[in-house]
């Protein structure tokens, strides 16, 4: 069973790379630039390589345990989950309001669907969030 996951996974995961928006406003280059200390030290409390994140980024998913734990401490860092792990969205939804019209109706799409994410601990939690973002609009997903 796990192999027939892992091989639907790869499958739909390589459909993604082909479509996906990269230009001049998108990613938003404010957002990055808000993330990249975050990124920076939450590389160094995973031990994620940036290889592991570009590849989940912009290519296929897999299952990387610091990986996952990497997507926890970065909604850590961002303080839009609590001590349990759980995402607040109405804290993501406050941000998004911040942005311009297209961005923010990207980001409104990301979140619709993910809501009522599930996973049985924080890092588990994240990357099931991540995971739902990215299978639901793989063009403008993007991991920092």
């Amino acid at each position: 069973m796990k192999f027939f996951i892992a091989i639907s996974l790869a499958l739909v995961s390589t459909c993604f790379a082909a479509d996906l928006r990269r230009d001049e406003k998108w990613p938003p280059k404010a957002l990055l630039e808000y993330l990249e200390p975050i990124r920076i030290s939450c590389m160094g409390k995973t031990g994620v390589t940036a290889e592991a994140i570009k590849e989940f980024s912009d290519g296929e998913l897999h299952d990387d345990p610091k990986l996952k734990c990497y997507m926890n401490c970065v909604f850590n860092e961002a303080k839009v989950v609590d001590d349990k792990g759980d995402v607040h969205f109405e804290k993501i939804d406050t941000h998004i309001a911040q942005l311009d019209d297209e961005i923010r109706h990207i980001a409104e799409n990301f979140l619709a669907n993910c809501r009522s994410i599930k996973g049985d601990d924080p890092c588990e939690r994240a990357f099931s969030v991540h995971k739902c973002w990215k299978l639901h609009d793989p063009k403008h997903y993007f991991l920092p």
